[in-house]
């Protein structure tokens, strides 16, 4: 496991966040949350006391172009 930064700032129920890879948005309360980070990744975290559970909902994948 390697360590990160993040740096965010909160707004109430919003949360920019700041990464290296750019920023990214997320949205609500304490214990359920959907963010979008700079990758366009959409993920939705849900848990409290140290337990989380953490889904993609959809991601951004670059598209190959077909071997002829």
């Amino acid at each position: 496991m390697g360590f990160y930064f993040r740096k965010s700032i909160n707004l109430g129920l919003f949360r920019i966040n700041f990464s290296k890879s750019g920023i990214g948005i997320s949205f609500g309360i304490k214990g359920l949350r959907v963010s979008k980070n700079a990758k366009g990744t959409t993920t939705l975290s849900a848990g409290k006391n140290g337990l989380y559970y953490t889904k993609t909902l959809s991601s951004k994948k670059k598209k190959t172009k077909p071997k002829d």
